[in-house]
């Protein structure tokens, strides 16, 4: 994929289902890659990012996993007490869905992400009106805008644009490139 202006920079949210868990439990963003961070100071070394990154999510998505030391960071009951009701979550956003004990957590995530992401390009979007560059396409959670070089200078507004949900300041990650398939990061917001 190619873009029609110059380069394509793509904003993405480091780890955003955790990120978001953790807004919801109304804990502090570690300032760094989240699965770094939980391997330094949830999990106190000694496994590599890729093995922690499989052993947070497994435990984030399974209610009936135990991890003490998740557990003790990220607040999975706290929330699941603050945005579910035993039958329907609500999000911070008002949404409710139905879910059973097995999937609520998952739900309020999970929609909180989406809803967080979406409201993100909404306001790259309107920042971009009456620009060259554009919203070009979005993956999950991660948006990439077709950027005009002579709007360079925009790319550090335009990520603090994103990273700023209404429940925390989120990391995100900058990559750019030539065409989507060769994108290389530039910095961590």
């Amino acid at each position: 994929v190619k873009p029609q202006n110059d380069f394509f920079v793509e904003l993405d949210f480091n780890a955003a289902e955790l990120r978001t868990l953790l807004a919801l439990a109304g804990k502090e963003q570690p300032p760094e890659d989240i699965h770094e961070w939980n391997g330094k100071h949830v999990y106190r070394g000694g496994q590599s990012r890729e093995e922690v990154k499989k052993r947070i999510f497994a435990w984030l998505y399974n209610p009936r996993s135990e991890d003490a030391l998740a557990s003790a960071a990220y607040d999975r009951e706290g929330v699941l007490e603050k945005y579910w009701d035993g039958r329907y979550i609500t999000t911070p956003f008002g949404r409710q869905i139905e879910a059973d004990a097995h999937h609520a957590l998952n739900y309020i995530v999970q929609s909180t992400t989406s809803d967080l992401f979406i409201d993100r390009m909404i306001a790259v979007h309107k920042f971009l009106t009456d620009k060259k560059s554009f919203i070009s396409f979005s993956v999950h959670d991660s948006l990439v805008i077709d950027f005009a070089e002579s709007e360079r200078a925009l790319i550090f507004e335009v990520a603090q644009i994103f990273s700023r949900t209404n429940i925390s300041d989120f990391l995100t990650n900058v990559s750019e490139g030539r065409n989507y398939g060769d994108m290389r990061e530039i910095c961590k917001l």
